[in-house]
């Protein structure tokens, strides 16, 4: 659910866009929207802004997904978060579109980023996601989730090897191009090697319900008289497993001192352990993500999948080595 900051706008007699009669469907009552703000257009979802359709003429989020994502969100939102003692963007329902797409509506939570630079957003980042994950481990729904531990960024890392081997020799790619995958390719198989060193490292913290994407796209403020609060959207990599992937962005001695009452035997130690790890994680996801864009055949299409593989890499080759001087 990811936010641009001058979405394209709608306007006029909207009842003709799918995302309002799936919304009238499941809420016959809604007044039509004033507006319609698209917030996000991507292969595996659209997010629309209902402006004005919600309860009191409040803004509704309407996403339009591939079963697979609005599966596993749904289920967080249904069945896991109402029993965990942290904010969330009210969940109004669902409504299946065709076997290929469902609709899903939300609360609106606003347009503020959590911002990680700052120490006060960071402990309230930390606080929250201890909450989730000390509570999560002891509902029942989030252990059928699929797995969100070492093994998901192993086949992650697979995959990445795969796809980038195979496109190493595509013709658009400049000798230079080439030889920064092939360095790629190499690194991901010495971390491959390595592999049970990054398993012993998420050793200790119990499993829970993971977010699996924590970065700013997809982390919201909002203001009240008792201070901001914290929400977390786009549930589609949610899993269970070591949280590690939750841990980049927060602050650690915060979450560790919230987390210590549930999971005695978790040390300071071990959380700062395991945030090392979800660096080389998150690193991985990435460039699973992005490899498939080598497929392109025209030099210009591939400039910026490159451009992001360089970066990747590099920040994949700083997380393994901070990964090896935590003890």
């Amino acid at each position: 659910m990811s936010r641009s900051s001058a979405p394209p706008v709608l306007v006029g007699k909207l009842t003709w866009h799918a995302a309002v009669i799936a919304w009238q469907e499941l809420a016959p009552a809604a007044p039509d929207p004033e507006r319609i703000e698209v917030l996000r257009r991507g292969k595996k979802s659209t997010v629309y802004r209902l402006v004005g359709a919600g309860p009191d003429a409040t803004a509704i989020i309407a996403q339009r997904s591939c079963m697979a994502k609005a599966g596993i969100e749904r289920t967080v939102y249904e069945k896991i978060l109402p029993h965990l003692p942290v904010t969330a963007p009210r969940y109004y329902g669902a409504r299946q579109e065709s076997p290929e797409f469902a609709w899903l509506f939300l609360e609106d939570v606003g347009d503020e980023r959590y911002a990680a630079t700052e120490p006060a957003e960071r402990a309230l980042a930390g606080r929250w996601v201890a909450l989730m994950h000390a509570a999560a481990a002891r509902v029942a729904t989030a252990r059928r989730l699929p797995g969100g531990g070492p093994r998901r960024y192993l086949t992650y890392l697979q995959a990445s090897r795969r796809t980038l081997a195979a496109h190493v020799a595509n013709p658009a790619l400049t000798p230079e191009e080439a030889a920064t995958i092939h360095r790629i390719v190499a690194d991901l198989d010495r971390l491959a090697g390595g592999w049970a060193r990054l398993e012993r490292a998420c050793a200790g913290v119990p499993a829970t319900l993971v977010h699996g994407d924590l970065q700013r796209k997809n982390t919201y403020l909002r203001r009240s008289p008792d201070g901001p609060q914290l929400f977390a959207v786009d549930w589609e990599t949610a899993g269970w497993g070591v949280p590690a992937a939750d841990l980049t962005r927060i602050d650690l001695p915060t979450y560790w001192s919230v987390v210590r009452p549930a999971w005695r035997d978790v040390e300071l130690e071990d959380v700062q352990r395991l945030a090392a790890v979800g660096r080389v994680f998150l690193q991985l996801a990435a460039i699973h993500w992005v490899s498939p864009e080598l497929a392109y055949d025209s030099p210009l299409y591939l400039r910026r999948p490159m451009s992001w593989l360089r970066v990747l890499h590099r920040r994949l080759v700083e997380a393994v080595g901070e990964l090896r001087a935590v003890p």
